[in-house]
C-alpha cells in the first residue's frame, strides 16, 4: 500500500525534503482505472526547493511504461509517461496570479497549495497530465478473419 504523505508545502520546500519510490499505478485511486495492468510500476520523486529569491517550489518527476486501451482497435497500447516539472507553490489564487505575473517572462507553472499538500496527489496529477487524450497505436493491426 502506498504511503500518502501530507506535508506543509513551505516547510517541505524550505527544508529541501524529498519523497520518492516505486509503486504500482493501481496504488493510486484515480489511476487504477486508467490502465490495462494496474500492477505496472511507476517511479516518482517529489522534492522541495526554493528559487534564488526564496520562493517555494516542488520538483516532480514521474516515469513509467504503461498500457492503455487503444481507442481505435481496443487492444492494449504502450504509453510512456515521463514528466519532469518544477511547480511554484502559492498559498492562494490571488498569490498565484501575482506570481505568474511577476514571472511572466519565464515559462513557469504555479500550483495553489494550502497548508497541507498531498504528495501522492501531486504525483497522480502529473501522471494524468501526461496521458494522451486519445490513446492509439500509430497503426492498428487488423483483427484475424
Amino acid at each position: 500500500m502506498l504511503e500518502r504523505p501530507v506535508v506543509s508545502p513551505s516547510n517541505f520546500a524550505e527544508k529541501s525534503h524529498c519523497w520518492e519510490g516505486n509503486t504500482m499505478v493501481g496504488d493510486f485511486e484515480r489511476l487504477a482505472q486508467e490502465f490495462v495492468n494496474p500492477e505496472v510500476e511507476l517511479f516518482y520523486r517529489v522534492c522541495g526547493q526554493q528559487d534564488a529569491r526564496g520562493r517555494p517550489q516542488i520538483h516532480c518527476q514521474v516515469n513509467a511504461r504503461l498500457e492503455m486501451v487503444c481507442q481505435r482497435c481496443l487492444k492494449p497500447v504502450d504509453v510512456v509517461v515521463t514528466s519532469d516539472r518544477v511547480l511554484y507553490l502559492a498559498n492562494s489564487e490571488a498569490e498565484a496570479e501575482r506570481l505568474e505575473a511577476a514571472l511572466a517572462d519565464e515559462d513557469v507553472e504555479v500550483m495553489v497549495a494550502d497548508k497541507n499538500l498531498d504528495l501522492a496527489g501531486v504525483v497522480e496529477d502529473e501522471v494524468i497530465l501526461t496521458l494522451p487524450l486519445v490513446p492509439m497505436h500509430d497503426v492498428c493491426v487488423a483483427p484475424d478473419a
